[in-house]
């Protein structure tokens, strides 16, 4: 007689939701996006510094880097194939926020491959090219998905301003604040205080004060919009914005040490910048409700900061800058924060009374 053999295993069983993640993991991921930080740094400062030694894909410093990447990918990766063994749906084996970053380390798998053939056919970049490179801008992409999942999970589970920031999202932030830094390195004032000093350049300097008025502006843009959205959304643990400020400045300023070695002031400055936004930060109380120190602190905070950067260069190496020039750019940086203030919190949003 014929036997039908009866499959007994039971179905999988798919679990509802999204599962929820350890504090351990969130470290890791916040961690390993400080080792890819550090990473993308070093290859930066030995594309600026040692750019003879670079002749090759395979270099200690994409060693650091992608090692770093590696790890990161490891973590997620690893935590997305349990959760999905445990019965979660594929598109759900991870929180969104972290959904979000294992999006983000498949765009740099992908990118990283197109690199190497990018790499393969039109060499290595110089200069500026490598900053603009599209395989380099695919790879920055997807870096940032991935490196901003900690802070994408604290903005989920903050119901108010008064809401602390954790410190791996506090750190996670600072990896993406760096790399939108690098990234635009070509107008960073922390990067570049060498053009500022010595004797006013022979030709003519429009094309001098121009560039030099973005690597102002572009720091005050990009501080201020990291800094009003950490404000608006926690309350920031002690220190925060020295960490973000000082911090930040120190990178780009070592990234840049072959011409900037000899004007280490300006780490002066960013760091009592940094310090100076934590205690305006703490005795303004910039909120929502509290419109006026808003505008105040998101004014003086870009101003007293590259205030800091003139005067720490004007009183030891001397610039070549008119007080014009060196003023304006001051007051720009700050009326650019007040413009960004007026982006996240709008005059129009107020009552009747228009308390600016």
């Amino acid at each position: 007689m014929k036997t039908t053999a009866v499959n007994t295993a039971s179905p999988r069983v798919c679990l509802p939701g999204h599962p929820e993640v350890s504090i351990r993991f969130e470290w890791a991921v916040a961690l390993t996006s400080l080792w890819i930080l550090f990473g993308l740094f070093l290859d930066g400062w030995a594309h600026i510094n040692i750019p003879e030694t670079i002749d090759s894909f395979f270099t200690p410093w994409h060693g650091v880097l992608y090692s770093g990447l590696g790890v990161s990918i490891a973590v997620l990766g690893i935590t997305y194939a349990t959760n999905w063994r445990k019965g979660y749906h594929w598109l759900r084996s991870l929180p969104p926020a972290y959904m979000t970053s294992l999006l983000g380390a498949v765009i740099f798998v992908v990118a990283g491959n197109l690199d190497f053939l990018w790499h393969s056919i039109f060499g290595f970049e110089d200069g500026v090219e490598a900053l603009v490179s599209p395989s380099h801008l695919s790879l920055a992409v997807g870096g940032v998905l991935m490196i901003s999942g900690p802070l994408r999970m604290a903005w989920g589970n903050s119901d108010s301003q008064n809401t602390k920031m954790p410190w791996r999202a506090l750190l996670s932030m600072f990896a993406v604040l760096g790399v939108f830094t690098f990234f635009t390195e070509f107008s960073n004032a922390f990067a570049h205080p060498h053009l500022l000093t010595g004797g006013i350049p022979a030709d003519e300097t429009y094309l001098w004060d121009t560039t030099l008025l973005s690597y102002v502006l572009i720091p005050s843009v990009l501080f201020m919009g990291f800094i009003l959205t950490a404000i608006l959304r926690w309350k920031l643990p002690v220190g925060s914005l020295t960490l973000l400020i000082a911090g930040n400045s120190t990178m780009m300023y070592v990234i840049t040490l072959r011409y900037s070695r000899e004007h280490w002031q300006v780490l002066t400055a960013a760091l009592l910048g940094g310090i100076l936004a934590d205690v305006l930060l703490h005795v303004l109380q910039p909120s929502r409700e509290h419109m006026k120190t808003l505008r105040w602190f998101s004014f003086l905070v870009p101003a007293s900061l590259f205030l800091l950067y003139f005067l720490s260069l004007i009183l030891t190496q001397g610039i070549w800058w008119n007080s014009n020039m060196w003023l304006g750019a001051i007051f720009f940086s700050g009326v650019t924060g007040l413009g960004l203030s007026w982006l996240v919190v709008p005059p129009y949003a107020l009552d009747a009374n228009k308390n600016w």
